[in-house]
């Protein structure tokens, strides 16, 4: 039986499981189908948690029900707010008692921040559970405070549900959010390589078992466009399979003066690679034709991207670390070896959160074709600079970046830049930004910021955050 056999066989065999919940008679039906979701969710077993929680629908228990809706929000994609946004607070309104108050600190702890997570009113509703409900009470106060006694009561409670079973198990850390799926249609471009719109599909969890897709489909005022489509199987040990087509016009300076070149490309990959714990290891080979106006030139060779992301979050909320170190050659047709670092940091400060970046980028081959060698400016790397503008055998840029949450959805930024280009010298940036984030929330970022370098002004759009 191949793999992908096996998972489709396994989702089938997970859907007609029994939710676990034999043992937890001191709680309703319906919360102990949610409790059995946590305890299957946090092992790993997605297909089974979310039947857990369409159990908990199913018996018209409010509580239970707003508990399960908000757990679903996660797994729902970008229709999510529609099917379960309202409907939870509805179902929690009408929930009373030491449960309700533990529905509403689960509501303050994992609802998106612009629909109302607040950690304090978390710690407030936790307490006011605790003298009936010691071990769910101390699960939430612990997830609400970070202190460690409260992690040392539940411990030595008699009473777990699934969300203690997991802090416990873990040693009060918890996975993040699972992923799930999201269509978006939204605008993308800066000056230099023009305005347009994209079309993006996005699942990082197939059949809830880990594996992920991903369909773009874009095309600017300059008459530029492209598709790209990628393929990865579930399970720590994974394999890929991408393709992307598409015709680009790129701005190559000579000083202050550009020159428009047109790029085709067309790319094929496969390969594999293995993660662990936020550890992560990717092999992949690249078949690759590129024509710069000069007919189709071959550049097929292997790419090695190694990955640690230690980070949880999204927007003004995120914070950890992300290390990231890539090398891609053409070992066949043009001459062509680069190498990119990329560290990312985010931690809370000054009421949202301060985000750091330092990238850098080399050609090691003399005779590289020159749209292979590193390049900033444009909507991520060095915003300010119109996109193409400097272009080097090494570049490196630091970013720093403030998010703040202003009203409900929207995010307000300020941030500045620094461009260090190999025998061009430093060269300065900075600007404002907002961001409107609609749920699933790490995906769904249409982003917009004015930037100001030493070479030009720019109004920049596109996807996600700039880093």
């Amino acid at each position: 039986m191949g793999p992908f056999t096996w998972m489709i066989a396994a989702t089938a065999l997970a859907a007609t499981r029994p939710c676990p919940t034999e043992g937890l008679g001191w709680m309703s039906p319906g919360l102990a189908a949610v409790s059995a979701s946590d305890t299957a969710r946090y092992a790993g077993d997605r297909p089974l948690a979310r039947d857990c929680l369409k159990l908990a629908l199913s018996l018209g228990e409010p509580v239970a029900e707003g508990m399960a809706r908000l757990r679903l929000l996660t797994m729902s994609g970008n229709i999510g707010p529609i099917q379960h946004g309202a409907k939870i607070t509805d179902a929690l309104n009408q929930g009373l008692g030491p449960w309700g108050w533990i529905a509403w600190a689960d509501y303050y702890l994992f609802a998106p921040p612009y629909a109302g997570a607040d950690k304090e009113l978390a710690r407030v509703a936790a307490e006011q559970a605790a003298l009936w409900l010691p071990g769910p009470a101390a699960a939430r106060l612990y997830l609400a405070t970070g202190e460690r006694r409260h992690l040392d009561l539940l411990r030595v409670s008699a009473q777990r549900d699934g969300l203690g079973d997991a802090l416990i198990a873990a040693d009060g850390v918890l996975p993040s959010q699972p992923s799930t799926w999201f269509l978006g249609l939204g605008l993308a471009g800066a000056p230099g390589v023009g305005f347009g719109g994209g079309l993006v599909f996005t699942h990082p969890d197939l059949l809830l078992r880990g594996g992920s897709a991903q369909l773009t489909l874009t095309a600017t005022t300059r008459g530029a466009y492209a598709t790209s489509a990628r393929l990865r199987s579930p399970g720590p040990v994974f394999a890929t399979l991408g393709a992307a087509a598409g015709r680009g016009v790129v701005d190559v300076y000579t000083g202050d003066t550009p020159a428009r070149i047109t790029q085709d490309l067309v790319a094929l990959s496969v390969g594999g690679g293995a993660r662990r714990d936020g550890l992560s290891a990717q092999l992949t080979w690249v078949t690759r034709w590129d024509d710069w106006g000069e007919g189709w030139l071959a550049g097929h060779g292997p790419s090695l991207t190694l990955g640690f992301d230690r980070s949880q979050g999204f927007g003004e909320t995120r914070e950890g670390v992300v290390v990231g170190l890539s090398s891609d050659a053409a070992v066949f047709g043009y001459p062509h070896w680069g190498l990119t670092a990329d560290l990312r940091a985010y931690r809370p400060g000054l009421g949202g959160v301060t985000a750091a970046r330092l990238w850098a980028s080399g050609e090691l081959m003399k005779g590289a074709p020159l749209l292979r060698l590193p390049t900033v400016g444009g909507a991520e790397l060095h915003r300010g600079a119109w996109a193409g503008r400097y272009r080097a055998p090494f570049i490196s840029t630091l970013d720093l970046e403030q998010r703040w949450a202003l009203i409900g959805p929207l995010e307000g930024v300020v941030f500045g830049n620094l461009a260090y280009v190999v025998n061009d010298g430093l060269h300065p940036a900075g600007g404002l930004g907002l961001r409107l984030i609609l749920p699933p929330e790490r995906l769904n970022v249409v982003r917009l910021d004015v930037a100001v370098s030493d070479s030009a002004w720019a109004i920049t759009t596109g996807w996600g955050e700039a880093f």
